[in-house]
Order: structure tokens, then sequence, then C-alpha cells
């Protein structure tokens, strides 16, 4: 009986884990997204998410941020890298990091480097040299060329 009980928990472990592997492996394969995509007056969506990027409240910050890259809202990607260059709270830059990141963003990457060597705190350099080295290992496979 005993026996049973922990073969079914342990199946039932094993479907679990199945499924949620596979809802987050489809959800990182995700396209960028334009504001205007998703709301019908896109103009003052953005608006609201730039000056909740720029905002002083702490929280707002941070939401928008998260927002803006869970979302991969690639329009807010100038507001970002603005915000990483004034920014003084170290939880935040890496999250904006973070946000370029799943945008996929270039410049962002180009920032993010920048910052991993002249950024005072030690865990903001080490984490914005991971993000940008996970993003050219992600990429190196884009720009190299096979030739025969």
């Amino acid at each position: 009986m005993k026996t049973t009980l922990l073969h079914r928990a342990e199946k039932f472990h094993f479907v679990l884990t199945a499924i949620l592997f596979v809802l987050l492996v489809t959800d990182t394969f995700g396209q960028n997204h334009k504001v205007s995509d998703l709301a019908k007056n896109s103009k003052f969506a953005l608006e609201n998410l730039v000056a909740g990027i720029h905002s002083e409240n702490y929280g707002l910050r941070e939401s928008t941020i998260y927002l803006a890259g869970q979302y991969r809202f690639i329009d807010t990607e100038d507001a970002l890298i603005n915000q990483l260059k004034v920014e003084k709270e170290s939880d935040i830059k890496v999250l904006i990091g973070l946000a370029l990141f799943r945008m996929n963003s270039e410049k962002g990457m180009n920032e993010l480097q920048r910052l991993a060597s002249i950024d005072e705190s030690p865990r903001v350099r080490r984490m914005s040299l991971a993000i940008y080295n996970e993003y050219l290992v992600n990429n190196s496979n884009r720009t190299a060329g096979v030739h025969k």
C-alpha cells in the first residue's frame, strides 16, 4: 500500500515537473513586442511605462522595469538604458540589465559591458558581466559563419 502511494507520488511529481519545464521553455522563446501591439492607446501606454521607469517611487520603478522586460516591450529600450546610466540602486540596475537581456538588446548589452567595469558596486559589476557573458553565449551561434 505504501509502495503504491509512493509510486503514484513519484509519477505525479514527474508529470508536474515536466509540465512546468514545458511552460518555462515555451515562455523563453517569446518575441519582442511593441506597446502598440497590446494597447489601444499605445501612445499613452508607452508614456506611462517610460514615466514609471524614470519614477522616483522605488516600487513603481521596479515593477515597471520588470513588466517591460517580462513582456519584452522593445519600445522601452532607450528609456531603460537611460535609467541604467543614472540609477543609484544596485538592485534596480541588475533588474534593468535582466530586462534588456530578455529583450535581446544589443545596445543594452553594450551598456552592461561598460557598467561591468565602472560601477562602484561589486554586485552590479559581477551581475552585469554575467548577464553580458550569457548574452554572448546565446548569440555566438548567430554571428558565426560556417565556411567549407
